[in-house]
């Protein structure tokens, strides 16, 4: 096997293939250019480069925004007719064009997508194709800044409710429209607005997130309640249904005590010590309501009577956070019991027997559902994403929040936090396979299909090398004197290589040196990290090809520029943000606990509240630039639209 190419244990995973054999299987995704002014070469021709480059920035300069072209390879074959000799195009360079074309081609047919994304789509195509020829880690590596930008906006343009257009594209219209200007030959213009994206979806996120947590305790509160509200109901009756009581006695057993015998046994089920002390005091208030008839009942309760009182009073949890309230639903309980252990006799009637309110769903309307279907919407896992039409004809995307059991409804989020839908599993498997919802996963779909295309060019990679001849055995060694002969050039003819650096039309840009200010122990761990990183390329290449394949894999510098901006996105994370960095083991999440202004250090901890990351602002800085690191939740305050939302459903579940 390839020393590039890793295998994963389990047939459903994907295949993890290293960035040099990712140069090779592009080769074999070049198909024959439709002019002879483009010609298919080995190997990069640093002149021949700069003119392609050259004719894809006219090409982009010359379409306003948001118009796009359908086809790059197409019109890049028109753009070049007009050459004296044909351009020669390095091998890796044209399959990854017409690759990306096909991806596009993928998205705007197969996604069912409005006037206004197909817009974007076609616009995007051609700077997403220019960025990926100027940085290949677009094509090998998930922490590629653009390719996030790709995943996170692939959900956007999924929705095209007039909520999700108000929320989010009007957000990210102005930085494509920045795409568009600042995007010449340096890729760095692109990462700067990637980043920018990045801190603008984590902002989002962390909104959508808070009102998502909110949702999820109040389900969970709401599933308890359904199970305790039976259980009090049935020790209510027993205890006090059929019984002639006081009416001021009745309605505390069937008012304010009631809801703090729900909120308990919400709490601790019915092996609560709690729960068992409110049943006994149910019992002994009973008792001495029932036990008031003579003198005798009388004195037996009036030295328990304080005892019992207080009981009360600490067990009515349901307001004893509020004096004004607690003493309201204490006072007629005292005057009344006070009143009977003095002989008095109070208006009495039998107590009715409760019925407890029954949320679960009672009837269905019987409609087979296909197992397969439903087999696919249990499999979703909470994070997962599903497309669902809405009744308008429009789309819109929806979180999973909170996966149910049996006939319990799922709790759904859209992506701009401003919908909130509930539907059981049998209700989404309909929706399935009516086609009214899609599933959608992850919502990493050009890494998926990257993914997927790539390893489908392996295989047939791996079956050409099988059916090359095995290689000659060496000769020996023949010792024979030294003879000096002129140098000959590896890339295209002399004379056309003269002719391409004329018709370059601008000169190539240097690359930024390397930021110098970092302290040691900082380049230690930027270090560490990129090594635990898919940026790290295999070392085992045969030594014949690897110049060849090294000019396709040149590391960008970050710049300046790149740098500024992801310190402006780190600044923007507040304690209790989120970030996630690569490690060996893969992502891992990590909040901000600590950050130490004076220091410019930060510290994050895992989920558990374990420090797995100290680390200073500059080189977080760098990370983030990388792509090794990524915001994901900046711990920004709650967004009042949001809360509304979440006070509004609390609304809604009060009784009337």
């Amino acid at each position: 096997m390839h020393p590039d190419v890793t295998p994963e244990s389990g047939d459903s995973q994907p295949l993890r293939i290293g960035a040099r054999v990712v140069v090779e299987l592009l080769r074999l995704k070049a198909d024959p250019p439709d002019t002879t002014k483009l010609i298919l070469a080995d190997a990069r021709s640093k002149n021949a480069l700069a003119v392609l480059r050259d004719r894809m920035l006219a090409l982009q300069q010359n379409l306003p925004f948001p118009a796009g072209t359908p086809s790059v390879a197409s019109a890049l074959d028109e753009a070049c007719r007009d050459l004296q000799i044909p351009l020669p195009v390095a091998r890796p360079d044209w399959g990854g064009i017409r690759l990306l074309d096909q991806l596009f081609d993928q998205w705007l047919q197969h996604q069912q997508l409005d006037e206004q994304a197909q817009q974007w789509l076609a616009f995007l195509r051609l700077p997403v194709i220019r960025y990926a020829i100027l940085d290949y880690s677009f094509f090998f590596t998930p922490q590629n800044l653009m390719r996030r930008f790709l995943n996170q906006l692939h959900l956007v343009l999924l929705s095209s409710s007039q909520k999700s257009r108000a929320v989010l594209r009007e957000s990210l219209l102005p930085l494509l429209q920045r795409i568009h200007t600042e995007f010449k030959q340096d890729i760095g213009a692109c990462n700067r607005i990637c980043i920018e994206a990045q801190t603008w979806f984590a902002s989002h996120s962390d909104k959508v997130g808070q009102i998502e947590e909110q949702l999820r305790t109040q389900e969970i509160s709401l599933r308890k309640e359904q199970v305790a509200e039976p259980r009090v109901v049935r020790e209510l009756n027993r205890i006090a249904g059929g019984k002639v009581l006081p009416r001021m006695v009745m309605d505390f057993l069937h008012g304010e005590w009631r809801r703090s015998l729900l909120l308990i046994s919400m709490r601790e089920g019915e092996e609560g010590s709690t729960w068992k002390r409110q049943v006994r005091i149910t019992e002994s208030l009973v008792e001495l309501a029932l036990g008031c008839e003579d003198e005798k009942g009388r004195e037996k309760y009036r030295s328990f009577y304080p005892v019992m009182m207080k009981n009360i009073k600490t067990l009515l949890v349901s307001v004893n956070e509020d004096s004004e309230a607690l003493e309201e639903a204490l006072d007629p309980l005292e005057l009344i019991l006070t009143a009977l252990l003095n002989g008095a006799r109070a208006d009495a009637a039998e107590v009715p027997m409760l019925q407890a309110s029954n949320a679960h769903i009672t009837a269905v309307a019987v409609k087979q559902v296909g197992t397969r279907a439903l087999s696919r919407i249990q499999a979703l896992a909470v994070g997962d994403w599903v497309r669902i039409m809405t009744a308008d004809g429009a789309h819109d995307v929806f979180r999973i929040t909170l996966k149910a059991a049996d006939d319990e409804p799922w709790v759904l989020v859209s992506q701009s936090g401003k919908t909130i839908t509930k539907k059981t599993a049998f209700q989404l498997a309909q929706g399935l396979e009516g086609g009214v919802l899609d599933i959608i996963g992850q919502g990493r779909w050009w890494d998926d299909q990257l993914d997927q295309q790539l390893t489908q060019l392996h295989a047939l990679w791996q079956e050409e090398l099988a059916r090359r001849p095995p290689p000659e055995p060496p000769k020996p060694a023949v010792k024979t004197p030294a003879i000096k002969t002129p140098a000959t050039p590896t890339t295209t003819e002399p004379a056309t290589d003269v002719a391409l650096a004329a018709l370059s039309l601008v000169s190539l840009e240097q690359q930024a040196s390397s930021h110098h200010g970092a302290t040691a122990d900082t380049a230690s761990r930027t270090e560490q990290i990129l090594q635990n990183s898919n940026l790290t390329l295999a070392e085992s290449e045969p030594a014949s090809s690897a110049e060849e394949v090294e000019d396709f894999l040149a590391p960008h510098a970050i710049s300046d520029e790149e740098r500024e901006t992801a310190l402006q996105a780190i600044d923007q994370i507040q304690v209790g943000g989120w970030i996630v960095q690569q490690t060996s083991k893969g992502e891992e999440r990590c909040k901000l606990a600590v950050r130490l202004r004076g220091r410019d250090k930060l510290i994050f901890v895992n989920r558990l509240g374990v420090k797995v990351l100290e680390i200073d602002r500059q080189p977080l800085a760098e990370l983030l630039a990388r792509g090794l690191v990524t915001i994901v939740d900046t711990g920004q305050k709650f967004d009042n639209t949001l809360e509304r939302v979440v006070r509004s459903i609390q609304e809604d579940r009060k009784p009337s």
